[in-house]
C-alpha cells in the first residue's frame, strides 16, 4: 500500500505544482495570489511527503496526513464554493465563471481523492515494506 501511496502523493502533487501553473499562467499571481501560493504549498508538502514514505522516514506518516489534511480541507472551498454558484445561478467571482461545470467536476474529483488519500494515510506504517 505504500508504493500505491508514494505514487498517487508523487501524482497529486505534480497536479498541484503544474496544474495551476498550467491552467492559468504565472500571470495570475498578479489576479489571485492566494489561491496559486496555495496550491503550490499544497503541492510542496504532498512532495515532501511522498519523498519521506519512499525513504522510510519515521515522520513519513505525519507529513502525509498533514499534507493530505490540508489539500482535502484546501479543496473544500474552491469545489464547493463553485458548486454552490453554479446551483443557485450567481457567478461570485468573474474567474469563476459558473457555466464551467468541467471545472467543477474536476475539482470534485480532486477533493475526493484528496479525501481519500487521506483515510490511507492515516492506515500507513512509513517503515514497512
Amino acid at each position: 500500500m505504500n508504493r500505491l501511496l508514494a505514487i498517487c502523493t508523487y501524482a497529486m502533487s505534480a497536479v498541484f505544482l503544474l496544474g495551476e501553473i498550467a491552467r492559468r499562467g504565472m500571470n495570475y499571481f498578479s489576479i489571485n495570489a492566494t489561491t496559486m501560493m496555495e496550491d503550490l504549498l499544497c503541492g510542496a508538502l504532498l512532495f515532501m511527503a511522498a519523498t519521506m514514505l519512499v525513504k522510510r522516514m519515521k515522520q513519513a506518516k505525519l507529513m502525509l496526513v498533514g499534507a493530505w489534511g490540508y489539500a482535502f480541507g484546501g479543496m473544500f472551498v474552491p469545489f464547493f464554493a463553485h458548486l454552490e454558484a453554479f446551483l443557485r445561478g450567481v457567478e461570485m467571482r468573474a474567474d469563476h465563471q459558473i457555466v464551467d461545470v468541467n471545472s467543477i467536476i474536476l475539482k470534485g474529483v480532486i477533493w475526493l481523492l484528496c479525501g481519500v488519500l487521506l483515510l490511507l494515510s492515516l492506515r500507513c506504517e512509513p517503515t514497512s515494506q
